[in-house]
Formats: structure tokens, C-alpha cells, sequence
């Protein structure tokens, strides 16, 4: 057998698998990504084959939805009925526990996988420990060739010796005794054996690195190892027998039963909500507003911009969080690079800091205190992983450390104070420089020049091209997000989603720097008809999504501006008052309260829920303000500002849905299959966690990398789910005939999603006044019904 077809065969089963994310980049992404083809059912079915995952919620579950209400009873005996299932709700309901009861024991971690894993960490380790596996730089096969030849706990070492150097003439050498139609079945076996290191090794090939380039590893490296591995262990290279699915199959159609009931449950009282908001005609004129704030369409920017609007008199719009900027950014606190923008989309700027001249002596107090920091950081790391001098360390040192934990765990609220004093104490670039976008070359090492006018024209347009925005008030604000926590290896899941799991601010910052050009309005004016006042200022914040603080980067707002600002600061205060109150569910209105619960959850390094993150998600709502003001959509829906008659020929609208709207269904797939199977497609309880490598978790001792959220992310308590799973319910504003022929112009991708039922489709028509549903419901129905 050739090379070329092992290489194409290890490129086609690698779609199907699931992604990992390093814990400094956490990006909720669809584990079952290119399944897309298969119906939702049929593609648990396939990955349950491979890693056998419980693709639905437990009974368990089920039982407290429908005690909460989430379940409506005529919805779930309507759902048995399509089904064909003959039993009662509370029959349905007792035969999914006994035949849950029947399942399967989970596989235990065989030799080859112990001995993987081992190899593994020890490669993929980026810089928490003093010293490395050898001859990384050479890739993970070479280095493994290399090494293990003197691991005296390996059978059979005379094996290595014989290898070819190349690990796929290895794949080659070891499956030639098997007939070509094994070769699928074998490969796919051992790429799926430890989803979670695997899925980390194809991050890592498909996202350009410094670690990646320092000490490369492939797929191909992986199986040649391991099939090397099967041969030393003499373990068969052939998947053992799948049990029988009949009773599988027969759970599963309950489940979907079920759980389709909880999703339309959800959705009528959702669709009447915003049917009802349908109806309510807007005055033909209205005044500016005080000021406009431009938000991210996470799901927690819904209940912050509720609180803005009710604490003033303000316009908010939902736009993706990286703001349309594809960068790269340097960060001088860190000396790293991180992406800062969706997944799906390359980063193809690179954003670097460049001191204001009258902002000099912050800038050399800011690196001050930054060097002085590090050095710290560095002596404490060179202490705790030096043998002889850890013992000294622990003894002077841990004193002072039990202090400090003591401190943070009776007054958190005081250390998120006084860190915040320390912060402004200190500074940020926000403070003294400004952002400064260029292209860069292939190789990622060397800047090639600074953006242009026209280029950066294009982004400013785009952002305010899709929202349908072309009224400008005296100030606009872009506000990224992120979050503030202890203790929290997960915490860049919390950070924002279209930013690659980092936080908002610096692309918030790029807009606003762009847009407040003279020259690039200029351009606006020109060539996109887009006039911007004169007196307009745009500013960058960012919305701490534990805290609810909107801190705004004014430091260059002109004078002329400021009354204005500090008078949105104070209402900015209020606001996140309002969203606290609501956040942390204190009913007695006790700002205080809220204040400091919100402090203590930002730095309380025991508090494994400092917030929800996208706990909850469910739908995705592609429409003006208008159509959401003034409703309590409970933090669970991601809002993008559209405007129909503003987008004759559908390209904003079919941006938005082959952009945010796949990014916003992997996010709601991700915490779904977190929720339903945690073991597998989560991290377990933090509890037990330990972080490895400073890029993933693992539990206990060791096992397979962890590849999605913990427990404490999903769950109120060890057993009531904080996330109700549902598939995500997308809702557009638009005249029915324009979202039909965006969906059939993408059959292949967006069609997909409708047509297999990993999507609900809903079509509020505003020129018929009518809802169309594709899975909904078969009929067309008035908005006034």
C-alpha cells in the first residue's frame, strides 16, 4: 500500500474529529464537526461507535425539566405520538431508566493507551516543566525514535530499530499485513482511542504556533507511535466488537422524543414573545440617543443591554465581539501573540501597541512594574521546579501563601479591590498607546506594513454595513468583553468566543481607532455613502461579563466630550446594578449586595461558578433592536443587529448566517454535548482536575485530555443541570423568499443544518406578517395568531 492514500485516508477521518482547544485559547467549538452531513441522530450514532457517547440527556434530567416546566405535557405527548412510541409520558419516562440502567460499562484505559499518554504529555508540554523530552525539535516521532528505545519498561524495544524514519512509510510497514479495506477501520480506531490528545494534536496542526513550530507533532506521528506501540504490547490493531444497539437504538428514540418536546416547549414561548414585539409599531421619528453602544452577540451582552437601555436613554446594537478585526495581537504584558477573532476565519492582521509621545513616562512606569513582575514570576517557577531549592522555597514561602489564601477566601471582595487599585495603579496599553494594524508574511515573523486607509475603510464599513446602522449619535461606543476569576484554568471560556477565547477590548479598541480617522470617514463618505457626523466620538470599553463593570478607554476622549462620558459612566453604574441584582437573583434589590457578590465571584479562588459563561444558550435572533426591546429573554439568546430594508439583495444577511450564526451553533453544540455527557465531551468536576502541560486538564493522575467544559460551568449542584440542552432555535427578521434562497444557494452548509435537524429554522416575515418554521411547525401561521 502507497503513502499517498494512508495520508488521504488520516486527512478525511480527521474532520470527524472532535476539536480541542488549549486552555489559553478555550474555544467552544461542535465536537461532532463534520458530521454535519448526517442527520443529528444518525451522527451520535456514528461518534457513539467510536467513543461511545451519551448523546442525549438522562431521565434524570428529563424528570427535572418537567418538574421546572420546561416540558410541556401536550408538546411531549404529541412527540411520543409522531414517534410512534405507544407508551404514556410516565411509562416513556421509566423505560428510559431501565434501559439506561443497561448500558454498558465505560472502556477502561488499556497498556497502549498508558503508554501513550505517557509519551504524550511529556512532548506536548509547554513550559511547566524545567526540562524537556529530548530531541523535540526533530517532531514527535523522531523524538519518540529516539528515546524509548532506552524506556526499559517497553517490551520488545528491538522493534524501534527496524522503523523506517518517515511515520508514514512506519503506518505503511505495519498495516501491510492487513487487506486494504482494514485500513479505515484501523486507523479510525486509534485516531478515536484518546479523543482528547488527538483532537489536541490536529489543534495544533491546523493552528499555527510557537510550540508548534519549536517542536512539531502530526497525525501521522501519532499513529505511527502508536501502532509501534501495538505491535511492542502485542495488542491487536482491530477495534473490539460494538455490543448489540438494539436497545441503544430503542433509547435514543425516547430521548429524541423528549428532548424535542423540551426544545418546542422553549420555542412557544419564545415565538410569542417576539411575535408579540412584531405587532408594536414604531413612531416614524425619533430622537438620537444619548449615545449608541455597540455590544458583542453573546448570549450575556442580552441582560447587559437591557440594564444600559433601562438606565438611560441609549441605543444598543449586537455585532460579532472581534468587530470585524481578523488579528493577531502582540501583547507586551505577556511577550505572546494570540489570535483574536472567530475560528472559522484567518487572523490576517497583526495588531501591535505603539506609544502615544505624550504618554511616555506611563509607558516606562508600565514597563517597570511588568519587568519587575515577570523577574518574580520567573524566580518563583525556577524555585518550585529546582529539586534542591523547592524545599527552601516551600518552607520560607508558605507562610506568606497561607496568608494570602486566607485572605482571599474570608475577604475576597477586598482582594478584587485592592487588584483593581494595583491595576490602575500600574496601567494598561489601553492607557498609552494605541493599536496599530499591518499585514504580515506567511511565516508570521516579520510585519510587512501598516494597514492601509482603504482596507481599514473596509472594515469600519462591513461592521456598520451589517448592522443596517447609518445614524450616528455624539457618541458610539464598541464595548468587547471578558471575564475576571481566580483559580480558573477554564477561565478563557468565559472571555469571548469570537476573539478565540481571549477577551474583546483590543479589537474594540482597533474600530474605534479607525473609525475616529478623518480620513477613513472621508472614505466612508465617498465611497459607501456612510456619513459620519463631525462631532461624533467613538470610544472602545469593556463589559467584565463576572462583574458587570463597562470600563470605558477614555483616556483620549477630547474635553469637549467629557461631561458627556462621565454622565454614561454613572448610568453605566447603574446599569450594572441593575444586571447584578438580576445576575446573582437577589430579589430584595440590595445594590450593595450585588456589588459585593460580584467582587467576591471575580476573586474568590475557591468559587468553581465565579459565572455562567453561555450557560443556557438556545437561540439565535438575527433582527433589529426593535423586535427585542424591553423583553427578558433570560440571558439565553445571541442577538445580531440586522435590518431588512437595508439588505435588498440578502449579502448582509447571508454574512451573518454563514458567519456568526455557524460560529453561535458550534458554541450551542458544545455546551449541549457537555451538558449530556461529561466524561466524554467535557472535563468532569474541577474538583479533581489537574492542569497539564499549561494546556489542557486531565483528571486525577493522568487519562485522556479533557475537551470540554466542566461540570461547574453546566451544573447548579453535582446533579441539577444549570444548562438545559437544547439545539439552537435561529430566528430571522427578514421576508421569507430572501432567507429561502440564502439556505438553497448554501445547501451543502447552511441547508445542512436545517434539513438534519442540528438547527431550528424560524422566518418572522415582516411584509406578510407571518412565521414560517421549517421544523417547527409544517404550516404557515399568522403573527397576529
Amino acid at each position: 500500500m502507497k503513502k499517498e492514500p494512508i495520508a488521504a485516508t488520516i486527512r478525511a477521518l480527521s474532520q470527524q474529529l472532535p476539536n480541542n482547544w488549549p486552555l489559553y485559547s478555550f474555544v467552544t467549538s461542535n465536537p461532532l464537526a463534520g458530521l454535519e452531513n448526517l442527520r443529528f441522530d444518525e451522527a451520535i450514532a456514528r461518534i457513539r461507535k467510536d467513543i461511545g457517547i451519551d448523546g442525549y440527556p438522562s431521565a434524570r434530567f428529563f424528570q427535572q425539566a418537567r418538574e421546572r416546566g420546561a416540558i410541556d405535557q401536550a408538546r411531549l405527548e404529541q412527540q411520543l405520538q409522531d414517534q410512534n412510541i405507544t407508551l404514556t409520558v410516565e411509562e416513556s419516562l421509566l423505560h428510559i431508566k431501565e434501559l439506561e440502567s443497561q448500558k454498558t460499562q465505560n472502556h477502561l484505559l488499556g497498556e497502549v493507551d498508558r503508554h501513550m499518554i505517557k509519551w504524550l504529555t511529556v512532548f506536548l508540554d509547554e513550559g511547566s516543566t524545567e526540562w524537556g523530552m529530548p530531541n523535540r525539535d526533530s517532531g514527535f516521532y523522531q523524538a519518540w525514535l529516539s528515546t524509548a528505545r532506552f524506556d526499559r519498561r517497553l517490551p520488545n524495544r528491538q522493534i524501534i530499530s527496524s522503523l523506517p524514519g518517515d511515520p508514514l512509510e512506519t503506518i505503511k510497514h505495519l498495516t501491510s499485513p492487513y487487506h486494504t479495506e482494514d485500513l479505515i477501520p484501523i486507523l479510525r480506531h486509534h485516531l478515536f482511542a484518546l479523543p482528547g490528545w488527538v483532537g489536541y494534536i490536529k489543534f495544533r496542526t491546523e493552528n499555527p504556533s510557537d510550540w508548534q513550530d519549536a517542536h512539531p507533532i502530526t497525525l501521522e506521528d501519532y499513529l505511527a507511535v502508536r501502532l509501534t506501540l501495538c505491535s511492542m504490547l502485542d495488542t491487536d490493531f482491530f477495534p473490539p466488537p460494538n455490543p448489540s444497539e438494539q436497545d441503544r437504538k430503542e433509547l435514543d428514540k425516547l430521548k429524541l422524543a423528549w428532548l424535542t418536546a423540551l426544545e418546542r416547549t422553549y420555542q412557544d414561548t419564545l415565538i410569542q414573545k417576539v411575535k408579540n414585539q412584531a405587532l408594536i409599531k414604531q413612531n416614524g421619528t425619533q430622537t438620537m440617543p444619548d449615545a449608541q453602544i455597540v455590544f458583542c452577540i453573546d448570549t450575556r451582552s442580552e441582560r447587559i443591554r437591557r440594564a444600559v437601555e433601562k438606565a438611560g436613554d441609549y441605543e444598543t446594537f449586537g455585532y460579532a465581539g472581534f468587530f470585524g478585526v481578523a488579528m493577531e495581537y502582540v501583547h507586551p504584558e505577556k511577550d505572546v501573540h494570540h489570535k483574536s477573532c472567530p475560528p472559522i476565519i484567518d487572523a490576517e492582521l497583526k495588531a501591535t501597541e505603539q506609544i502615544r509621545t505624550e504618554d511616555h513616562s506611563q509607558a516606562e512606569n508600565f514597563d517597570y512594574y511588568n519587568s519587575l513582575k515577570k523577574a518574580i514570576e520567573k524566580l518563583k517557577f525556577s524555585l518550585k521546579n529546582n529539586i534542591p531549592a523547592s524545599f527552601g522555597y516551600v518552607e520560607s514561602t508558605g507562610f506568606f501563601y497561607a496568608i494570602a489564601m486566607l485572605i482571599r477566601t474570608l475577604a475576597p471582595n477586598l482582594v478584587h479591590r485592592l487588584e483593581h487599585f494595583v491595576s490602575e495603579f500600574i496601567g494598561h496599553p489601553e492607557y498609552f498607546s494605541d493599536i496599530i494594524l499591518s499585514t504580515e508574511s506567511s511565516d508570521r515573523s516579520q510585519i510587512l506594513n501598516e494597514l492601509s486607509t482603504s482596507k481599514k475603510a473596509e472594515i469600519a464599513y462591513s461592521a456598520f454595513n451589517l448592522m443596517g446602522w447609518d445614524k450616528f449619535s455624539d457618541l458610539v461606543i464598541f464595548a468587547g468583553h471578558g471575564s475576571q476569576t481566580a483559580n480558573n484554568p477554564f477561565a478563557s471560556s468565559l472571555d469571548c468566543g469570537a476573539c478565540a477565547g481571549n477577551k474583546g477590548r483590543h479589537n474594540a479598541r482597533a474600530l474605534a481607532n479607525i473609525c475616529n480617522d478623518n480620513n477613513i470617514r472621508k472614505l466612508l463618505a465617498e465611497d459607501y455613502n456612510i456619513a459620519i457626523p463631525d462631532d461624533t466620538w467613538f470610544l472602545a470599553a469593556e463589559h467584565n461579563t463576572t462583574t458587570n463593570h463597562i470600563h470605558l478607554f477614555d483616556k483620549k476622549v477630547p474635553d469637549t466630550y467629557r461631561e458627556q462620558v462621565e454622565q454614561l459612566k454613572e448610568n453605566l453604574r447603574t446599569a450594572q446594578n441593575y444586571a447584578n441584582l438580576e445576575q446573582f437573583d437577589i430579589s430584595d434589590g440590595n445594590q450593595k449586595a450585588s456589588r459585593i457578590e460580584a467582587g467576591r465571584r471575580a476573586s474568590d479562588w475557591a468559587e468553581t461558578r465565579p459565572e455562567w459563561g453561555l450557560s443556557g444558550n438556545a437561540s439565535f435572533i438575527i433582527a433589529p433592536r426593535a423586535l427585542t426591546a424591553n423583553l427578558d429573554l433570560e440571558a439565553r439568546s445571541f442577538l445580531h443587529s440586522y435590518d431588512w430594508q437595508k439588505d435588498i439583495d440578502g449579502q448582509k444577511l447571508e454574512a451573518i448566517l454563514k458567519g456568526p450564526m455557524v460560529v453561535t451553533q458550534w458554541i450551542n453544540n458544545h455546551y449541549y454535548f457537555a451538558a449530556v455527557d461529561n466524561e466524554k465531551l467535557g472535563s468532569g468536576t474541577k474538583v479533581t482536575q489537574n492542569v497539564t502541560g499549561k494546556h489542557g486538564v486531565v483528571q486525577g493522575n493522568g487519562g485522556d485530555l479533557k475537551c470540554g467544559l466542566p461540570l461547574e460551568s453546566l451544573r447548579e449542584d453535582d446533579n441539577l443541570l444549570q444548562h438545559l440542552p437544547l439545539r439552537l432555535t435561529v430566528i430571522v427578521y427578514a421576508p421569507e423568499e430572501r432567507v429561502k434562497s440564502i439556505f438553497a444557494a448554501n445547501q451543502e452548509t447552511l441547508g445542512k443544518l436545517v434539513e438534519n435537524e442540528w438547527i431550528y429554522l424560524m422566518v418572522l416575515d415582516p411584509e406578510t406578517e407571518t412565521v414560517n418554521s421549517s421544523l417547527w411547525q409544517s404550516s404557515t401561521t399568522s403573527l397576529a395568531t
